[in-house]
């Protein structure tokens, strides 16, 4: 049920959004995010908290590549997710763009693990303009790491989700 919720979010951001003409190709974004972490039920973790920041490049006035990192302590395990992903980015209103992107993702789990897992990674999500370069972005990604989970119902991949939230600011070229 999930995944067609999914899929009909993405399909539909892709029909009803109009590609924001702003924005020049080598416009750069930065940005900071707080993301919530739930962890696949394999991994001897909780869900968790992370920071971290976005660096993305206009491609085309509706096309991103974004790469961002994140860091998380929990109960002596750290976590570190590196995403690089081309975002679509479709303007819904005058002050709302939808996002739709997809990418890779690589996983470091620190001591006691020491261990690190790569996959697949989607992102749904929206952005809000608050002022002049200023936006409040809210999106929810999802990452496939493929390998066997002997422990999971699903024993072909494992997967973390996590739903972020923070500003970003776009330096115009």
């Amino acid at each position: 049920m999930l995944s067609r919720v999914m899929r009909l979010l993405a399909v539909a951001s892709l029909v009803c959004a109009v590609p924001v003409a702003a924005q020049r190709a080598g416009t750069i974004e930065v940005g900071a995010f707080a993301r919530y972490v739930d962890f696949d039920n394999t991994l001897p973790m909780g869900d968790d908290m992370d920071i971290g920041g976005r660096v993305g490049v206009y491609l085309e006035p509706a096309l991103t590549l974004e790469v961002d990192l994140a860091r998380s302590s929990q109960s002596s395990v750290t976590y570190t997710p590196l995403h690089v992903r081309a975002v679509y980015n479709g303007s819904v209103s005058s002050r709302i763009e939808a996002l739709v992107g997809g990418g890779y993702v690589r996983n470091w789990y620190g001591a006691p693990y020491n261990a690190a897992d790569q996959g697949l990674t989607m992102l749904l999500g929206m952005r809000f303009h608050v002022r002049d370069q200023l936006w409040l972005r809210l999106g929810a990604d999802l990452d496939f790491m493929f390998h066997t989970a002997d422990n999971s119902l699903f024993t072909f991949y494992n997967g973390n989700w996590g739903i972020h939230f923070g500003p970003s600011v776009r330096l115009n070229r």
